[in-house]
């Protein structure tokens, strides 16, 4: 205890021992799927879909939370969230906590080709066969 009769938190770890193994478990999850769903050729842009990676028992606290979020959304095309978990998913996953319990979920979507593009790519190239036309033009 310090003086004032508070406790000095200052030298203590952010995230312990058992928290780290819990993200590092996360973001392993997270590669294998990445990994499998960016190898698909199947997929069309504009395709989206949300997966559950993980379960209430694979706990991530604030700071691993923060910091596997922050590793997802480093992909393109990935995000991730938090669902707090029901009473009765609760019951089904046999969480025993009382607090609130989350399944961390993460969406893989496939970005669509934007058509603003296609019109400037298509203005620069009526753009340079003018520009080709007037330049034969002169030549003549």
């Amino acid at each position: 205890m310090s003086d004032d009769d508070h406790f000095n938190r200052g030298r203590w770890a952010e995230k312990s021992g058992a928290a780290m193994r819990r993200e590092e478990e996360a973001k392993k999850a997270f590669e294998t799927l990445r990994l499998e769903m960016e190898a698909r050729k199947d997929l069309e842009a504009g395709f989206r879909e949300t997966i559950e990676l993980l379960k209430p028992s694979c706990h991530l606290t604030q700071a691993c939370w923060k910091s596997f979020r922050a590793h997802v959304l480093s992909f393109e095309g990935w995000t991730a969230k938090r669902r707090a978990a029901t009473e009765t998913e609760k019951k089904e996953s046999k969480e025993k906590r009382k607090g609130t319990v989350y399944f961390t979920e993460v969406t893989y979507s496939v970005k669509k080709v934007a058509k603003k593009n296609w019109k400037v790519k298509s203005k620069i190239q009526n753009k340079r066969q003018i520009e080709e036309t007037s330049d034969l033009s002169s030549c003549e």
